[in-house]
């Protein structure tokens, strides 16, 4: 769980750094069926205002990873730092200071976009397959209409021995309906499923005709050609109804292997009208 917001004291136990963040991680435990902090992870370095756990993935690959599975990634966005330019850590699970136990989450990468610039929030939104091998990331990325960076896993071995590197292999830029590039909210929600095969990008931003910020999605497949390791656009779906701001696809989930979808429009304005005392008195309700 990201909290974003959350101010930290420094190194120094002292000085306090406000919206610098900080995730907390939990495990379930199966005698009490309920959840327990496993641990607490504040950013790599003391800043205020870098909103550490904006947006976060855990990555486990295989159907019967457990605790003490090794292989298993975190991805953690930082949005706000160098001025809103952002930047992504990866963080790899291991064994713990009692040399046994699997509890210890130990960053060892940082991702920057290939084209950073102050105001862009890159790591705004970010997904990833269960192997962290391919990985999304979005950037506000205002004049652009928004922008989502895909991102390869390279130079590791089968037995994790090698340092972990990504390389941007593509980048995904939303565009309006007339071709230009105004703010269209591209990358403002991303759904991707296990195998990541399957990217959903929300645009809720996106004109339609005459309905202003009424929303669409994009489907996007992975290597649709089977030859290049990039996501081909499948399928734009727009909003539905005719409505004004209603922002269709400001949130978006997929099954894990993406035969359901499941997109929100956080200000669909649906109004139903209750008359009590005959009247008198008129409650507005919203679904």
């Amino acid at each position: 769980a990201g909290g974003p917001y959350t101010n930290s004291l420094g190194s120094d136990g002292s000085t306090r750094f406000a919206n610098s963040g900080k995730i907390k991680i939990f495990v379930w435990d199966p005698a009490t069926f309920k959840y327990g902090t496993l641990t607490t992870k504040l950013p790599p370095f003391d800043l205020a205002n870098q909103n550490f756990g904006w947006a976060h993935k855990i990555c486990e690959p295989g159907a019967s990873s457990v605790r003490s599975t090794p292989t298993k990634y975190l991805f953690v966005s930082a949005p706000g730092v160098g001025t809103d330019a952002g930047t992504v850590y990866m963080y790899e699970w291991g064994i713990g200071l009692d040399g046994s136990t699997y509890d210890t989450w130990t960053q060892n990468l940082t991702i920057t976009s290939s084209d950073p610039g102050s105001n862009k929030r890159f790591g705004h939104q970010l997904e990833a397959n269960d192997n962290g091998d391919i990985l999304a990331i979005s950037s506000k990325a205002y004049g652009q209409a928004g922008k989502v960076e895909i991102y390869v896993r390279a130079s590791q071995s089968s037995d994790d021995s090698v340092q972990h590197s990504f390389t941007l292999t593509q980048t995904l830029t939303g565009i309006s309906s007339d071709g230009s590039s105004l703010n269209t909210g591209f990358g403002e929600s991303l759904a991707m499923t296990k195998d990541g095969t399957t990217l959903i990008i929300g645009a809720p931003g996106l004109d339609n005709s005459e309905q202003a910020d009424a929303g669409a999605i994009y489907y996007y497949k992975w290597n649709a050609d089977g030859s290049t390791d990039t996501y081909t656009l499948q399928q734009t779906i727009k909003a539905p109804d005719g409505q004004t701001n209603m922002q269709f696809g400001s949130s978006v989930d997929i099954t894990e292997t993406g035969k359901r979808l499941i997109i929100g429009a956080e200000k669909f304005d649906n109004r139903y009208e209750i008359n009590f005392d005959s009247g008198a008195t008129t409650f507005d309700l919203q679904d």
